[in-house]
This record gives structure tokens, sequence and C-alpha cells, in this order.
């Protein structure tokens, strides 16, 4: 079920493609991410981190630059907090759009991971998280609750509360990415002999744990 490397495929039609989440195959696997008009505005956003990092870094020098401040004994303490205070603001925000701020799920098959991710606007991708494919108990449509949000498509790893999204969008777009990752991911678990103690329960256990709920 692997596609093909360098292939792009898309869970919309018509003008809804620039906003459907999209999956782009490579030679262990594949990449999940956000439809074109996210990478936009996000591309937007980490040159605005950018600009605003610079003036930050400008302003933390330039309250050196004041004429008369420097004689006067009692600014240098509130001088030297602002220095810090926008430096840090500043390199917050250079690591932000290095980092960059489109996310993004890497599904790799050959070596059996489920990892997270963000890319810049030049392509690079930092990685957030990996967890073994082993690791994951259940993948599932988290429908929206209103008209006005989206739906989640999340995973569930064993021994942890918190979720990981895998992507977002309307129910129609989600349900062949779930369909997808349910057989791919299926097929890619490995069981312990505690969890095959049973044959026929361990058959019976496996559609039930990738399903929309």
């Amino acid at each position: 079920m692997d596609k093909a490397a360098g292939t792009e495929e898309t869970f919309a039609a018509g003008a809804d493609r620039r906003n459907a989440v999209c999956l782009s195959g490579t030679k262990w696997g594949y990449i999940i991410r956000p439809g074109e008009n996210t990478l936009v505005r996000a591309a937007y956003g980490e040159m605005a981190a950018s600009f605003v990092a610079v003036l930050l870094g400008m302003a933390a020098y330039g309250l050196w630059l004041i004429p008369g401040s420097s004689a006067a004994a009692d600014l240098v303490p509130f001088k030297i907090a602002g220095t810090v205070i926008f430096f840090v603001m500043a390199g917050m925000l250079y690591l932000i759009a290095r980092r960059g701020l489109c996310y993004e799920v890497h599904v790799d098959l050959k070596r059996r991971m489920l990892l997270t991710a963000r890319r810049n606007r030049r392509g690079r991708a930092t990685p957030v998280s990996a967890v073994p494919i082993a690791e994951v108990e259940s993948i599932f449509l988290q429908r929206a609750k209103s008209s006005f949000l989206r739906s989640r498509l999340c995973a569930r790893i064993k021994g942890e509360s918190a979720l990981i999204e895998l992507a977002e969008g309307t129910d129609e777009e989600l349900s062949p990415l779930l369909q997808r990752l349910t057989l791919d991911l299926s097929s890619q678990i490995v069981r312990t002999p505690e969890s095959m103690q049973s044959k026929g329960s361990a058959k019976s256990r496996v559609p039930s744990a990738f399903a929309a709920r």
C-alpha cells in the first residue's frame, strides 16, 4: 500500500484541494501534511516571526544608544532587564521561524516509526517526537462537535494520556486516510507473546483498535 516516492495524494476535489490534507509518498513510507493554503500561511508566519525577531534584537541594542541614558546610573538596571527580555523574545521567535510552523506526520514503514515534525518554508523538517508503530494502541476519527470546527484524526499511544494528532479536516477528507493508516499500521504492529495468548481474541481486537469515534 505504500505510494511511490515523490507522488502526492489529496483527499478532496475541486477548490477544496488547496485546503485538504495531503499525503506525499516517500521511499520509506509517506508524509501527512496540511493543504497548500495552510503551508502558505505558515510561510508568512515564519517570515513575520523572523522580522519581529530582528526588530527586537535592534531594540535590545538600541536601549544603550539612547542619548544621555548612559550617564544615568539609576537607569542601568532597567536597561539590562529590557535588553535581556528583548533578546530572549528575539531568540524564541528566531527558533520558531527556523524550526517552521508547518506540522506534519511521517509514517515510516521501513523503520516502523510514527514521527511528528515541523517543516519550515525552505523544506527543512525538524523532528518533534518519534513513537514505534508497535506502541500505537488505536487510530480514530475525533469528529468535530460544531460545523465551525474541523475533525481530527488521532493516534492513541500505549500508556500515554495525550493523543498524537495525525491530520485535521472534514470527515469526508479524513475517512479514506483513516482507512489507509488502518491497513498500513495494522500490518506493521509487532505483537508480543502476551497479546497472542488467544489467537481468536487477538483477531477480534485488531479491527476495533482502529476505528472512527
